[in-house]
């Protein structure tokens, strides 16, 4: 594929996360400044050291310039996460990733790029778009998300399988979904459904026997999973997805469906 990036006379900001996808990252990172370097393209790359360091590293490089600036993630999911909630405040931030996780929703379900070359081609002058992103509360904390939140079984998954041991083997012959199946097979036999109210729109709404909550922004979660296949990233809606007393059985048939991205 012919890279084209003929209007690129700023610096291009990459941040990148050297733990995502086992170390996929860097391979990634290596690619992409090779076809940098002979484009001639202005950029700096900065390495994450820890948790939350993406964030800190985006107000930096945003609070000293006030001109159309590129960030561009090379991570996974939660990178991206974490560079969107740095650029909250500054509008003239332009986010976009290099797909290098487990997960990749971003660039699956917003971005729609397929590989590093495919990306760089997109990071272009006005090659951009604004989308939709969610605000939530928790513990009297803001943040915001530009995917999907989730509560209940799923959000309990999802955290497990972050810090699961499996998960890098599961990565590693290219079947991370399965880490999610896993999990929630093991879940289903000790996860108590409860009681949640939801207010959409002004309007109440109490259920009962609550397994999880999905609020999306676009159609993917969890590595590929296809939950809200009518989602629109900039459509000014967040769909939200309940599933709510259902016996078990019908639980693990929707898991699939969605695990496999049937519509």
């Amino acid at each position: 594929m012919e890279i084209s990036m003929p209007h690129l006379k700023e610096t291009v900001y990459f941040i990148v996360n050297p733990m995502a996808g086992n170390g996929e990252s860097l391979k990634v990172w290596k690619k992409a400044e090779k076809i940098l370097q002979s484009k001639a393209v202005p950029h700096e790359v900065f390495f994450t050291r820890e948790k939350g360091h993406a964030l800190r590293l985006t107000k930096e490089i945003l609070s000293g310039t006030n001109q159309d600036t590129r960030m561009i993630a090379v991570g996974g999911d939660g990178t991206i996460n974490e560079m969107i909630n740095g650029a909250i405040g500054f509008p003239h931030a332009i986010i976009g990733a290099l797909a290098a996780g487990s997960g990749n929703d971003y660039v699956r379900g917003i971005q729609k790029t397929e590989g590093v070359e495919e990306a760089l081609s997109l990071f272009q002058t006005n090659a951009f778009n604004a989308i939709d992103i969610g605000k939530f509360e928790t513990n009297g904390k803001w943040g915001y998300f530009v995917n999907s939140l989730g509560m209940g079984i799923d959000a309990e998954i999802s955290d497990e399988a972050e810090r699961s041991p499996l998960k890098k083997w599961f990565n590693f012959v290219r079947a991370g979904k399965l880490i999610y199946l896993f999990i929630f097979i093991k879940k289903i036999v000790t996860y108590k459904p409860s009681c949640m109210e939801l207010i959409i729109d002004g309007d109440r709404h109490l259920l009962k026997k609550v397994w999880f909550i999905v609020i999306a922004n676009q159609p993917y979660f969890g590595g590929g999973m296809k939950i809200s296949p009518m989602s629109k990233l900039d459509d000014g809606r967040l769909n939200v997805i309940a599933v709510h007393d259902i016996p078990l059985l019908k639980l693990l048939t929707v898991f699939i469906t969605v695990l496999w991205g049937v519509t």
